[in-house]
C-alpha cells in the first residue's frame, strides 16, 4: 500500500506516526478514472440547475455559493446509494435525513445550521457524522443515540452546544472518537453513563469545570489516545484527580492541562504517563513535580504560570534535563528573573560547577508576552572559567515576542550556544536599542548568528540579510 503513497511527512513525537502523505499523479488519475461514475463534485452550480446524479454515485461534494439554497427539487438526494456526502450549505432540507438512508458519511461542517432535527435518527447506517462549526446548534436529539454504528461524532466549535442528550449514551456502543474541542467553550457537559463508554480512542476535551463532570469519568478511558485537552476547577481534591489515572492512558500523545486556581495536591495527582511526548501546562504557580519523569518529553508549552514570588527564577530547573525536549515555549508568565539556573549554574560561587547538559536535544527555545521580565541572568567570564556544562549544544532558534522589560541577553548563552542559527525579537524596545545592527552598542555580540531579525510594529531590522523593511 506504501508504494501508492510518498513524501510521508511524521509527527514530532518520535512515534514515526505518518500524519501526511502524497499520491502520485498517474496513481491518483488512475484512480479517478476507475472511480469515475462513483464520484461526483458538485462547485459553484447556479441556483435553479438540475443535477442528477448516477445510479452509481457513491460518494458526493457539495460546494455551493454561500446562500445557495435553491437547487431545483432536490434532485441531488435522489442518490440513495450514496455511502458519503459532503456538504456546505446555508440550508439542509429534512429531505436529506430521509432519503439518504444508507450514507457512512456526514459532513455538514460549517452550514449555518440552527438545529440538527430528529429525523437523523433514520441514517441507521452512518459511521461518521460532523457537524462542526455550527455555532447556533444548542443542543441534538435524542435520535442521535438511534445512530447505533455511529463511530465518530464532531462537534467541534459547536460554541452554544450544552452538551450530549442526558438519557441513551449507552446505545452507541460502537462510538470511538468524540471530537469536541471548543464546543460550548467551558460548559459541556458528558451525559449519565458516558464512563461506560470505555473503548473510546478519541476524548478531545474534558471539562471537569462543568456540571456533573466528574474527574471519575476519565477512570476507565485507558484507550485514549491523540490529544487531550483537561480544564480544571479549583473545587476539585486530591481523590478526585486520582481517579482520573492519567498515567494508565500510555497512548495519549499530546495533553493539554489547564489548570486555572487548582490546588497543588490536585495537579500533582494528574501525573501523566513517562513517555507523553508533547505538554501542555496552562495556569498555575509553578510547575508539577512530576515534570521532570516525562523523558520522552518532546515539546512543552507553559502558559500563563503565575508564581507568588515574581523574582524566584528555579522555576526551570526540573525542565533542564529533560533528555529529549526538544522545542520549549514560555508563554505570559508572570516572572520577573531568569536565574542562571537556566545556563546550568546550581549555586553562584568561584567554584560553580555542573555536570553534563542543560537542555542536551532543546532546538527551539521561545518567550511570548512575558510583560513583567526584566533580567535574564548571566555570569562573569572568571566565574564561567569554572563551569564545564554544555549551554543548549543543540540550540537551533531563539525567539523572544512581547518581552517588552528585557533588557539584555545572557552573553555566556550568545558565545556557548554555538549551534544557534536562527533569532528574532520582536516588539521588546530595549533589546532592539541594544543588539540592532545600525545603533545597538552590543550588536557585535550577534555578529556570529546568521539569521536575525528585530521587528516592531513599525519596521523590521534583519542581518540576514542587512535589510530594513517598513510595514
Amino acid at each position: 500500500m506504501r508504494s501508492f503513497f510518498q513524501d510521508f511527512q511524521k509527527d514530532k513525537t518520535g512515534n514515526n506516526i505518518i500524519i501526511n502523505c502524497k499520491m502520485h499523479d498517474i496513481v491518483h488519475d488512475f484512480a479517478q478514472f476507475l472511480t469515475k461514475n462513483e464520484c461526483l463534485v458538485l462547485e459553484n452550480v447556479e441556483g435553479g440547475t438540475q443535477v442528477v446524479p448516477s445510479e452509481n454515485t457513491r460518494h458526493m461534494n457539495l460546494l455551493l455559493p454561500k446562500g445557495n439554497a435553491d437547487f431545483g427539487p432536490f434532485s441531488i438526494w435522489q442518490a440513495e446509494q450514496l455511502r458519503s456526502c459532503f456538504c456546505s450549505r446555508n440550508e439542509i432540507p429534512l429531505d436529506l435525513f430521509s432519503r439518504l438512508k444508507r450514507v457512512r458519511l456526514l459532513s455538514l461542517h460549517a452550514c449555518r445550521l440552527k438545529e440538527i432535527p430528529k429525523e437523523i435518527g433514520n441514517l441507521i447506517h452512518i459511521r461518521y457524522l460532523d457537524v462542526s462549526s455550527n455555532t447556533q446548534i444548542k443542543e441534538l436529539p435524542e435520535t442521535i443515540y438511534d445512530l447505533h454504528y455511529l463511530q465518530t461524532l464532531n462537534v467541534q466549535l459547536c460554541t452554544s452546544l450544552g452538551g450530549l442528550p442526558a438519557q441513551g449514551i449507552h446505545k452507541l456502543i460502537n462510538l470511538r472518537h468524540l471530537l469536541n474541542s471548543e464546543a460550548s467553550f467551558r460548559s459541556f457537559r458528558l451525559p449519565q453513563g458516558f464512563e461506560k463508554q470505555t473503548d473510546l480512542r478519541t476524548l478531545s476535551e474534558f471539562n471537569a469545570s462543568a456540571s456533573g463532570n466528574n474527574m471519575g469519568l476519565l477512570k476507565g478511558f485507558n484507550q485514549l489516545g491523540g490529544s487531550l485537552f483537561i480544564r480544571l476547577c479549583s473545587d476539585f481534591d486530591e481523590l478526585e484527580a486520582k481517579e482520573a489515572d492519567l498515567a494508565s492512558k500510555k497512548s495519549i500523545q499530546t495533553l493539554r492541562l489547564e489548570v486555572g486556581a487548582a490546588r497543588t495536591e490536585t495537579i500533582e495527582a494528574l501525573q501523566p504517563h513517562s513517555n507523553l511526548p508533547i505538554l501542555v501546562f496552562v495556569g498555575g504557580q509553578h510547575l508539577p513535580k512530576w515534570i521532570s519523569t516525562l523523558t520522552n518529553l518532546r515539546k512543552l508549552t507553559v502558559d500563563r504560570l503565575t508564581p507568588k514570588r515574581s523574582k524566584v527564577t528555579d522555576y526551570w530547573l526540573p525542565l533542564a534535563k529533560l533528555p529529549l525536549l526538544e522545542d520549549l515555549v514560555v508563554i505570559g508568565c508572570g516572572i520577573e528573573r531568569v536565574g542562571h539556573e537556566f545556563l546550568g549554574i546550581n549555586e553562584m560561587t568561584p567554584s560553580a560547577s555542573s555536570c553534563g547538559s542543560i537542555f542536551p536535544k532543546l532546538k527551539t527555545l521561545s518567550f511570548k508576552i512575558c510583560l513583567l521580565w526584566t533580567v535574564w541572568e548571566d555570569i562573569s567570564e572568571e566565574q564561567a572559567i569554572n563551569v564545564t556544562t554544555s549551554i543548549l549544544p543543540c540550540l537551533q532558534e531563539l525567539h523572544l515576542n512581547e518581552c517588552l522589560e528585557l533588557r539584555s541577553l545572557p552573553h555566556r548563552l550568545l558565545n556557548k550556544a554555538t549551534s544557534l542559527r536562527h533569532l528574532t525579537v520582536h516588539n521588546c524596545g530595549f533589546l532592539q536599542s541594544r543588539y540592532n545592527e545600525e545603533t545597538g552598542a552590543d550588536r557585535i555580540q550577534l555578529s556570529h548568528i546568521p539569521r536575525v531579525e528585530f521587528s516592531s510594529r513599525k519596521s523590521i531590522f534583519s542581518n540576514g540579510g542587512l535589510f530594513l523593511r517598513s510595514r
